[in-house]
């Protein structure tokens, strides 16, 4: 057999997926959009072409053990070259597409990558910039045709080439499988190395208490270098044989969504959110009559009413199939938390939202619902500690084996007990404030905050004079139509954030805020005058801010600080 693992023994990640992927035979079991058309691969065809590309790397000499990294958008070869990195015997890390040069060299320095699948030509360029200071760098693989491929370049060589190259013969694998990078929201992000069993183990876990099976269809709407996509969405998927869709890009992707209506839709909470807020502001536009109705049919939809058997096929349907759920048996929210009003409103529409929770140095999803992964309790400062046969082996790049006091590893987050089986996640140790002797936790003053359709994202910090300062990033689609409906003159974004009127908006919602939650008064506030995207450095991969980056930019020139009425 071509390729560099024993793949039918099962005994690592990639034999796993391999034999999965061709008990699934000609069934297709991934598709990605190109030019408006959706094209299928086999799972049949996807193993061939997996122990092609890992018979070329064995072929260009990449030693059993041997670190390959992994950088671009959502799309079929990633998974490609991530599956055939393990099949080679190596360890495949996957990176974060949206960091800037540095990022990129940092990673592939303390992961010690010898090669780089690229997909797209800025994460060519990106490489090609960063490779005279990534000495373990000896390869560069272009995965996709493109204007610019590398032709020419000896260090560049196209998957197509690759793929056609062949070697027999097989390589014992290593103790580790992949590093999976943390998402960077309190710091900068870290590899954790994870070995075959724990991967194995958490993609199995998460494919039974899913219940995923081979006729569901999935559409890939995080980043797949974010571990709960990795493992939950793309490994427990291909063992099932679930179809898992390619977007054509990140731009099109709510798009795709509402033509595929796919049966398993996983993303952000955050992505959650904005349909949710798109959909009330759209409500909000109707006719008195349709608001009733809305209003009347998710109430129904809340109360489990009878009446429901005729509301729901003529109001809330129609508004499922709109978001791209017409379909959906699973709704996974995964990789930050979920706000309650949010979960609330998706329930009634007839849609609840399973909440995801995991770790990349858990290997993957810590609990589903209600199912968990690890053994856990809270130790100091109600910090949750987690326990189980799925934690890291340690980070890359650092030298010290993972520390786990009796078994035990500190994740950072505090929760809350409820009860002998249950824990909420509260938020992170680190944003905990610090005033005079005082701990203010200022969690649930911020998911107020994200209720306001106006309001991206938001969090709380203490200003220079101990004083509560929100950050705000506005949601650019619904501040703009507010400011378009009501006549107000703005430019450009930062102009608009700059209008008095806006600002006003944001005052009234926080004001609200400090009524409900007497915990922490917010006293003002400042506004992030940029209209951030996916792939901007200041948010993370689940779409939360990065407070560590915009924390100390409160007096820049692109924020205005704004007292809040009434906090005085």
């Amino acid at each position: 057999m071509a390729g560099g693992t024993d793949l039918r023994s099962g005994a690592t990640l990639a034999g796993r997926i391999v034999a999965a992927l061709r008990q699934h035979g000609d069934a297709a079991v991934l598709r990605w959009k190109r030019y408006g058309l959706w094209q299928p691969v086999s799972g049949r065809q996807f193993a061939d072409r997996i122990e092609a590309v890992a018979a070329a790397l064995l072929g260009q000499g990449f030693p059993p053990g041997s670190v390959g990294a992994v950088i671009g958008d959502n799309c079929t070869e990633w998974v490609l070259a991530d599956l055939a990195i393990g099949a080679a015997g190596g360890v495949s890390a996957g990176l974060d597409p949206h960091g800037d040069t540095d990022d990129l060299a940092r990673a592939l320095n303390d992961c010690k990558a010898s090669v780089l699948f690229v997909a797209g030509d800025d994460q060519l360029h990106k490489a090609l910039r960063v490779r005279e200071r990534c000495p373990a760098l000896q390869r560069i693989v272009a995965m996709h045709p493109q204007w610019d491929d590398g032709a020419g370049d000896p260090g560049v060589i196209p998957l197509s080439a690759l793929e056609v190259a062949r070697r027999d013969g097989a390589q014992a694998p290593g103790r580790e499988a992949v590093i999976i990078y943390s998402s960077g929201s309190t710091g900068p992000a870290r590899g954790a190395i994870l070995g075959h069993d724990a991967v194995i183990a958490q993609a199995e876990r998460a494919r039974q208490a899913l219940g995923l099976r081979s006729d569901d269809e999935r559409l890939s709407l995080t980043p797949l270098h974010h571990v709960l996509e990795r493992v939950v969405g793309i490994y427990a998927s291909l063992l099932a044989g679930t179809v898992i869709n390619f977007p054509e890009s990140p731009d099109t992707a709510l798009a795709d969504l509402a033509e595929l209506q796919p049966s398993i839709v996983q993303a952000s909470p955050q992505l959650f959110a904005k349909l949710q807020a798109g959909i009330l502001l759209a409500i909000g536009e109707t006719t008195k009559f349709q608001r009733w109705a809305c209003r009347t049919a998710l109430a129904h939809g809340r109360g489990r009413s009878p009446l429901r058997v005729i509301t729901d096929p003529v109001v809330l349907a129609p508004i499922r199939r709109r978001l791209g759920l017409g379909r959906a048996r699973l709704c996974l929210a995964s990789g930050a938390a979920l706000r309650p009003d949010v979960a609330d409103w998706f329930a009634a529409l007839g849609r609840p939202l399973i909440d995801v929770y995991g770790h990349a140095e858990a290997g993957g999803a810590v609990r589903i619902a209600e199912q968990h992964a690890m053994e856990w309790k809270l130790g100091d400062h109600d910090e949750l500690w987690l326990r189980g046969d799925a934690l890291f082996l340690g980070y890359a790049g650092d030298d010290a084996p993972a520390v786990h006091r009796d078994g035990w590893w500190r994740s950072g987050d505090i929760a809350r007990s409820e009860g002998a089986e249950r824990y909420a996640i509260v938020g992170r140790l680190g944003d905990v404030l610090q005033r005079g002797g005082e701990r203010v936790l200022p969690f649930a003053a911020e998911q107020a905050l994200g209720a306001s359709p106006y309001i991206a994202d938001a969090f709380v910090h203490l200003g220079d004079d101990g004083r509560a300062v929100a950050r705000v990033l506005l949601d650019s689609d619904h501040a703009v139509r507010y400011a378009q409906d009501r006549g107000i003159p703005f430019t450009h974004f930062q102009s608009l954030c700059q209008a008095d009127e806006i600002r006003a908006l944001i005052g009234e919602a926080i004001a609200d805020v400090n009524r409900r939650h007497a915990g922490i008064r917010i006293e003002r506030f400042t506004l992030i005058e940029r209209a951030l995207r996916p792939g901007d450095a200041e948010l993370a991969p689940s779409g939360t801010l990065r407070r560590h980056l915009l924390k100390g930019d409160d007096g820049d020139t692109d924020t205005k600080r704004r007292s809040v009425a009434g906090a005085h």
